[in-house]
């Protein structure tokens, strides 16, 4: 059927209109090889100087060194509570990174992740704005100290992306993808991947939101068959080891960190749950990124344990769309996320988790505010409209 109205277009055009839309159609994948090329050459020039690094005496590559070994040799192994943690399924795409040396590795995932949130930054039509915003995220602290790290927080960013895409466009293949590389950290996302469900069921037709969820669940169960009993094994005792850990950034640990009374602290915790779902259920089953980056934060708030790499994906999924709407506003958050630049070894050391708490909570009410706002116009306006009707 398509092909033949697809025919039928094509011989109602004349040669010269035919001629410029094959021109098109080639510029097209001319740019797209292109852009392929140099991504290659990207990752290759991040690998080359990477490998260069001394990263014996120092913390460079701290969290890499500590999760090259499980994936090392293109297979998963849970070898301690110092090791890696995350979900058996999330890691098979990252296992070709095990196997090639430590440091090349390395370099391969922070240019991965430094491409990500180059293609993360929303686009507007003014470039400046495009590369400012590029500029201010890649240099951002939380981004330096992802990639110094060796962390997968841009794992995490590409999934939630891909997610947000799938969803809006319906698309089962980028929607499974992205959930099984953004719960490689499910303490995350955990409140959102259950309001994505959600918005799923009430937005999709049955027969793609099956598939999707049966895709999910397989390779999920197949995964927890072959390494399920040794990931659960080590996420139990991480979990007593981490809950008061220093870089813990949750609301528990840092209740416990600072001495507050538990009443207030279950107060606290009971009122960030509740109007983060009244939020999300009060936003018309739109996934927007500010709804996102708000789900993301009270996920990290929430749960019981979230280290201090995961502020970026607030950043990158949530701050920098509002940055885009709100300059003011926006840029002042961006700030507030790169200030642990001005502090010293001692005060990263013993208060830098505290502070990104206090961050978070702050971006979490501001996210839920500009929610409300927004809420708040679209009722306006249909009233409005409503009321221009009656008037009609």
């Amino acid at each position: 059927m398509l092909s033949s109205i697809l025919l039928k277009l094509k011989l109602t055009l004349n040669p010269s209109q035919r001629g410029l839309i094959q021109k098109k159609a080639n510029m097209n994948m001319k740019n797209k090889w292109i852009l392929m090329l140099s991504i290659l050459i990207a990752l290759m020039i991040f690998a080359f100087f990477f490998n260069k690094f001394d990263i014996k005496n120092n913390s460079l590559a701290i969290d890499w060194k500590n999760f090259y070994p499980s994936l090392q040799g293109g297979d998963i192994k849970y070898l301690s509570i110092d090791g890696i943690l995350f979900p058996p399924w999330s890691l098979i795409p990252i296992l070709p990174l095990g196997l090639l040396p430590m440091q090349i590795s390395w370099g391969l995932l922070a240019g991965i992740s430094i491409l990500i949130l180059t293609f993360c930054v929303p686009q507007s039509n003014s470039k400046t704005l495009n590369y400012l915003s590029i500029f201010i995220l890649i240099l951002s602290f939380p981004s330096l100290r992802n990639v110094a790290d060796g962390n997968v927080e841009g794992i995490v960013i590409g999934g939630l992306l891909l997610i947000i895409y799938g969803y809006k466009s319906k698309n089962v293949l980028a929607t499974v993808i992205g959930v099984i590389l953004a719960t490689i950290k499910f303490q995350e996302i955990s409140i959102f991947l259950i309001v994505w469900g959600v918005f799923v069921l009430f937005t999709w037709p049955y027969r793609k939101y099956l598939i999707t969820f049966t895709f999910i669940i397989v390779i999920v169960g197949i995964s927890l068959l072959w390494r399920g009993k040794t990931w659960l094994a080590v996420i139990i005792g991480a979990s007593q080891k981490y809950s008061n850990s220093i870089v813990n950034i949750s609301l528990s640990a840092t209740s416990n960190r600072l001495g507050l009374p538990q009443l207030l602290f279950l107060c606290i915790w009971i009122t960030v749950l509740v109007i983060t779902v009244f939020f999300a259920w009060k936003s018309h089953l739109i996934l927007s990124r500010e709804l996102t980056g708000m789900l993301i934060a009270g996920s990290l708030l929430l749960s019981p344990y979230a280290a201090t790499n995961s502020v970026l994906t607030i950043l990158a999924i949530g701050v920098l769309p509002l940055f885009h709407s709100n300059r003011l506003l926006g840029g002042v958050l961006i700030l507030l996320f790169s200030v642990p630049y001005l502090f010293s070894s001692y005060i990263l050391y013993n208060y830098q988790a505290t502070y990104w708490t206090l961050l978070m909570l702050i971006t979490w009410l501001i996210l839920s505010l500009r929610i409300q706002f927004s809420i708040s116009k679209k009722g306006s306006i249909r009233s409005q409209h409503a009321a221009n009707i009656e008037d009609l």
